[in-house]
Formats: structure tokens, C-alpha cells, sequence
């Protein structure tokens, strides 16, 4: 998975992961990104699909513009 995101975000996500990664049981930067994917996939299944999981998807999803940094 290649995704893009803006460099401030990606640079304070890599702080938070620096300074809890023991603390929070983060084995690898990936498990914290997993976690953080995680975390908002229910927060939607939550809000939008009353809890329940999205059927699977394995198709390439549209690319999109490229965020500004900032």
C-alpha cells in the first residue's frame, strides 16, 4: 500500500509513534499505522453501516489529487 499524506502529519505521527511505541505495545511503525487505520475503519463502520463491517474490497481504489504538504 502507497498512500500520501502530508508532511506534518506524517512527521507528528512518527513523534507520537517514537515516544509511546512501548508504552502503547507498537511492534513496528507498520502496527501503529495498522492501528491508526484500524481505529477510524470502525469509527465509520460505526457511524455510517450501524457497526458492522464493510464487505471486503480487492479492487484498486481511483487515485486522487496529491495533498500540500502543510
Amino acid at each position: 500500500m502507497t498512500v500520501s499524506i502530508p508532511a506534518a502529519l506524517r512527521n507528528r505521527a512518527r513523534a507520537a509513534y517514537r515516544a509511546t511505541s512501548y508504552a502503547e505495545g507498537d511492534n513496528t511503525w507498520s502496527h501503529f499505522v495498522a492501528k491508526a487505520i484500524e481505529a477510524e475503519t470502525a469509527r465509520r463502520e460505526a457511524e455510517h453501516n450501524d457497526g458492522a463491517m464493510y464487505p471486503s474490497w480487492g479492487e484498486n481504489l481511483p487515485g486522487g489529487r496529491r495533498l500540500k504538504d502543510g
